[in-house]
């Protein structure tokens, strides 16, 4: 939500304006930026990344809590 004082561009806003723009206060004075919707680019690199995190997901959900326990103290040195 947008929140204003005063007239718009005068002495302040900041927010979001839908999902489109959006309104901040930086050193330089008061920014309007347009806020683009990231593109969700599916890469044969990034499905095998994603493969490989299910499989190890899984794997992980059929260790014991004792061996969850053991690789949760391995990993923090």
């Amino acid at each position: 939500m947008v929140k204003i004082r005063n007239p718009l561009f005068s002495l302040g806003a900041h927010g979001s304006v839908g999902t489109v723009l959006t309104y901040s206060k930086r050193k330089s004075g008061n920014q309007v930026r347009l806020q683009r919707g990231q593109k969700d680019v599916i890469t044969d690199e990034r499905t095998t990344m994603r493969e490989y995190y299910a499989e190890a997901l899984e794997k992980w959900h059929t260790l014991t809590d004792s061996e969850k326990q053991e690789w949760t103290e391995f990993n923090r040195v």
